[in-house]
């Protein structure tokens, strides 16, 4: 019967389902073949479809769609993908529903990222490859309230654009692993971001909007300029300074303490070479004054892909940062640039040359751990090509310099994970100059000397 439907509706040169109440669930799963994701899209399912429009969504219509691909800068060489997957989502009644839920959660209701990411993969659903680009339609259809927010602070169409490239990026990148393009729900809930108008690319790096969730808090002396991180107590360690994670033998770990007066911090010290320090430091707060605590306002480092981490577009990045955040945000206060990521662990200083990109970054800024996973080194090398490692490393991809120093180093007894945090505080801005590694003498535990 829907066939009949559909080829009507097609002879009549438009879809327009006749009214008739919200599609149940389980109907929805069973046409579409997803019947595995019933607990992912259950959750919401009868609100989104008690505020679904009669017929199919306007947003589905494919001057809608050309008009939110236009808004999102996606390259022309996607456009057919995006079009013939709108017309296959609006021949289904079924799938016309899922991408309003999709569209309710996204632009219209509350958004919640932790519900998105549950959502299914949907290339190997009833709707063929096509389908996989389904979440990716309803993203780009809440276009105009991305717009209104780049109005209201000026945002340079360069930058707008620059930013919505990394929808390309995706695709590009899940054409080539899987043969179709596709941007699946968990990216779908990180491209929000871009949608809301929290995040932006500058030159090679993104910038986002955030507090500190990292458990340090940061002085710097108020003669020398010298700046020292503290860690917050309660935090393990292992031996070697770094995070205890559970999978880690804890006969030699231990906790860090910290005592703070209206006069003396005393607490434990972390290095700006990615590792905490046993030995307790004693500032007096007189002399020291406190640049970042939890909770502080901050812009989060963010790295996208596509090209080399290059040195001087990431010098450039920070200082287009610098000037265009006070000037379109200016309500704003940020008190520091952080990061977590698989660039910043220190066991790429052992593999890769003091020339090397990732480790001159990791110079210029202050390291210190978060408890990086022994994964996150080659999951950042391979990529996908990870899920297909031999156990043989011998037969491991070696495309690149670093896959080949990485495989040699766990071949000659392996590699030891560090680091994985970063901040750099404005006033350090300085490409080159490795301020925090200049001035990386500790003051002398149990005392205040700077």
């Amino acid at each position: 019967m829907a066939g009949i439907r559909v080829l009507l509706k097609r002879c009549l040169g438009a879809y327009v389902w006749p009214e008739s109440e919200p599609m149940d669930l389980n109907q929805v799963l069973s046409e579409l073949q997803i019947e595995g994701a019933r607990e992912a899209l259950q959750d919401g399912w009868e609100e989104s479809q008690a505020h679904a429009q009669e017929g199919v969504p306007e947003f589905l219509a494919q001057e809608a769609v050309r008009a939110g691909i236009a808004a999102a800068h996606i390259p022309e060489q996607w456009h057919g993908a995006l079009l013939r997957a709108a017309e296959r989502v609006r021949e289904s009644e079924a799938a016309s529903a899922l991408a309003w839920h999709a569209r309710y959660w996204l632009h219209e209701a509350q958004f919640s990222a932790p519900r998105v990411r549950l959502w299914p993969n949907l290339g190997e659903s009833a709707l063929g490859h096509e389908g996989a680009l389904l979440w990716l339609i309803a993203l780009i259809s809440g276009y105009e309230r991305m717009q209104e927010i780049h109005r209201q602070h000026d945002v340079p169409e360069e930058v707008v654009r620059d930013t919505l490239l990394q929808i390309d990026l995706y695709l590009r990148d899940t054409t080539r692993e899987q043969g179709y393009p596709e941007v699946p729900p968990r990216l779908i809930a990180w491209l929000m971001n871009h949608y809301t108008g929290v995040i932006y690319r500058l030159a090679r790096l993104q910038f986002q909007f955030g507090t500190s969730h990292y458990r340090i808090r940061v002085y710097r002396h108020r003669k020398t300029g010298r700046v020292s991180a503290i860690s917050e107590a309660g935090v393990r360690f292992r031996d070697d300074g770094q995070i205890l994670r559970t999978s880690d033998d804890a006969t030699d770990s231990w906790e860090a303490q910290l005592t703070v007066t209206e006069e003396i911090l005393r607490g434990t010290p972390i290095s700006p070479e990615g590792h905490a320090l046993r030995d307790q430091v004693e500032l007096q707060l007189t002399e020291w004054e406190q640049e970042l605590v939890p909770g502080d306002p901050v812009l989060h480092i963010h790295i996208p892909g596509g090209e080399p981490m290059d040195f001087d577009a990431c010098g450039e990045a920070f200082r287009r940062a610098l000037a265009f955040f006070p000037r379109h945000f200016p309500n704003y206060r940020s008190n520091a640039f952080m990061c977590g990521s698989w660039v910043l662990n220190t066991a790429l200083q052992e593999i890769a040359p003091a020339t090397s990109n990732m480790v001159r970054f990791q110079r210029e800024v202050y390291l210190f751990p978060i408890g990086l996973g022994e994964d996150s080194l080659p999951s950042g090398l391979f990529g996908g090509l990870l899920r297909d490692m031999p156990e043989d490393l011998s037969q491991a991809p070696r495309g690149t310099s670093l896959q080949r120093a990485y495989l040699d180093a766990m071949e000659s007894g392996g590699l030891v994970t560090g680091g994985g945090g970063c901040f750099l505080l404005p006033e350090d801005v300085n490409r080159g100059a490795q301020a925090y590694l200049d001035r990386r003498r500790q003051p002398v535990p149990g005392s205040s000397a700077d």
